[in-house]
């Protein structure tokens, strides 16, 4: 992960003549870059520190943004997004010296694929992502009538919100799997900041800023995931949006009876877990299950048992102990049991270039709530899931 933004610290991250050619556009800057050493930042930090206001606001804002993919993950990203347009920067990527030179070398040269891998990078660290089955290989619009539909009524929406009297939508393709990514950027509501103007005078300044709502189509998989604020009838009013603009249908498919996951499966203590050799796993873990009991008719209320362990390397069927210690079958059957949460930690083998292994731990709720993000171990555990029964192939 990269490290937090400090103007120096990148300054001293980043290679002379990366920086000299940013600062190009600045007819004024007062920097000798003939005569600074390698590691020298000391005059464009200072030089930075004049800049009028607004170019140094500009300035700190892009370095933030670069440094946000200045990490092994970023550069991973945006070696993704090169070779799905044709690009490879491997080889060229091996001899810059560090990600802060990888990441900013793509601002400078390629600044749509880097937004894309900014975008990629961003997405890969949201584990809160709501699921609905929506259709296989359905043509996706990217540009044209439903991609303008879409924004509009994504406007609309969030007009009832008292917010989106604008939107804005990118679109990114993605490989390993096939998936269409739209992240929208409708406006949110007014709110206020004190800072100083471009004469350093300190005053209350209004701005109405954006906040982020993203859509993955999943096209072998015909699922649609939505990455979003709100109670799940305003995920289901998103996903209709969705389908009815980008997707073209008529209405959101019927998806009753369906499930994106299931956990019954996990109340056998004996249910295997096997993956197949190209999925690099060494073992599972199950680490948590929260079982939901039938109400309780006499007092009218429901009733939840969570059972956790702090470690199941030496006993892989630790919880399903608890379960038995807990729950007299004879009075209540895990039959009329549920699963409703379960915790599970899969082990990798380490990665090409990686010495260490792996250990990936998420959560599934029943029935469409998973915080597996989209990052390759994270799609090799998706992988699993539909293997073992506990995501649905539908």
């Amino acid at each position: 992960m990269a490290g937090q933004y400090s103007l120096k610290n990148f300054l001293r991250r980043v290679p002379n003549p990366l920086l000299k050619k940013y600062f190009s556009k600045h007819k004024q800057f007062p920097v000798d870059w003939d005569s600074l050493g390698g590691n020298d930042c000391d005059p464009i930090f200072e030089a930075v520190q004049k800049l009028a206001v607004k170019q140094r606001a500009r300035a700190e804002s892009d370095f933030a943004i670069i440094n946000e993919i200045s990490d092994e993950r970023g550069a991973r990203a945006i070696l993704e997004e090169g070779a799905l347009w044709g690009k490879n920067w491997a080889d060229s990527f091996a001899k810059m010296e560090n990600d802060h030179a990888r990441a900013f070398w793509t601002f400078l040269n390629h600044r749509n694929h880097f937004n894309a891998a900014g975008a990629f990078n961003e997405m890969d660290r949201y584990r809160s992502w709501w699921t609905r089955h929506v259709g296989k290989r359905l043509e996706a619009a990217s540009k044209g009538k439903g991609f303008n539909a879409f924004k509009s009524e994504l406007r609309k929406f969030y007009r009832g919100q008292g917010r989106g009297r604008f939107c804005d939508v990118d679109h990114y393709l993605r490989a390993g799997p096939a998936r269409s990514c739209y992240f929208a950027y409708p406006e949110d509501m007014a709110t206020s900041d004190v800072a100083y103007d471009d004469n350093g005078i300190l005053v209350r300044q209004p701005r109405r800023s954006a906040f982020e709502v993203i859509f993955v189509y999943r096209h072998e998989e015909g699922d649609l995931e939505i990455h979003a604020r709100g109670k799940k009838q305003e995920k289901e009013e998103l996903a209709r949006i969705f389908c009815t603009t980008i997707l073209g249908l008529e209405e959101l498919p019927d998806d009753s009876g369906k499930t994106p996951y299931n956990l019954e499966c996990l109340k056998d203590p004996d249910y295997p877990l096997d993956a197949e050799p190209e999925d690099q796993v060494l073992g599972v873990e199950l680490k948590l299950l929260r079982l939901d009991l039938p109400n309780d008719r006499k007092h009218g209320f429901g009733r939840r048992i969570q059972l956790s362990v702090a470690s199941v390397t030496n006993t892989p069927k630790a919880v399903h102990q608890l379960i038995a210690d807990a729950i007299d079958s004879s009075k209540l059957p895990l039959s009329d049991v549920q699963i409703g949460h379960a915790k599970m930690t899969i082990i990798f083998k380490p990665f090409e270039g990686n010495r260490e292994t792996k250990r990936l731990t998420f959560d599934i709720r029943y029935p469409d709530r998973c915080t597996l993000k989209d990052d390759p171990y994270d799609q090799l555990a998706k992988k699993c899931l539909k293997r073992w029964g506990i995501a649905n192939d539908r």
